[in-house]
């Protein structure tokens, strides 16, 4: 048995809220685990191979934001579809806040670093870290897709919005959630 398949049989027995989300996410010991939903599946990877789409998330992720961020450890599995499943460590913090912002200089000062280097990324890759993620409406004082831990931020979703998406709802989805963000990032976090 493969480590996706693995992963795979762990989930029969989890429960995901976010059943329109991109990812159903599950805990089971030290690692969090994500695979595209069923939604997902056949509408944003319909066309795409959504291992090679989460392995070059990474790729550029890492290339942007490797000095102001960090990754936890991630694997990327492909299961018998071709689909990705992501294991990751767990790490000990909470979600980026407004109020650990205002803590803490440093955190701060690596936050609007990482808002340009995601405003250049979105101009030479064409692709936008997902920032807020879909719970910014019930939590507006978080930056859900980031975590830190006092000290350091982390990077632990890789969802890219994309300004060339082949799939004409994502591209005008990615271009209003882009614009959205950056206004409510810069308009609403010091």
């Amino acid at each position: 048995m493969t480590r996706a398949e693995q992963i795979q049989k762990l989930r029969k027995w989890k429960f995901s809220w976010r059943l329109l989300g991109e990812n159903f996410v599950f805990s089971d010991g030290e690692s969090y685990y994500k695979m595209p939903t069923f939604l997902a599946r056949n509408l944003m990877y319909r066309k795409n191979d959504s291992y090679e789409k989460v392995c070059d998330s990474m790729r550029i992720i890492q290339k942007y934001f490797w000095a102001l961020t960090k990754i936890p450890k991630t694997i990327v599995h492909r299961d018998s579809d071709g689909h990705y499943v992501i294991e990751q460590k767990i790490i000990c913090g909470e979600k980026l806040s407004k109020k650990s912002l205002k803590k803490s200089p440093e955190l701060l000062s690596k936050f609007k670093r990482l808002v340009i280097a995601n405003e250049i990324m979105w101009m030479k890759e064409w692709v936008f870290l997902d920032l807020l993620g879909s719970d910014v409406i019930a939590h507006p004082q978080t930056i859900h897709n980031l975590l830190t831990d006092g000290k350091e931020i982390y990077v632990f979703d890789f969802w890219l919005l994309e300004k060339k998406s082949s799939s004409i709802f994502f591209r005008h989805f990615s271009h209003f959630a882009q614009k959205t963000q950056l206004w409510l990032v810069k308009r609403f976090f010091p």
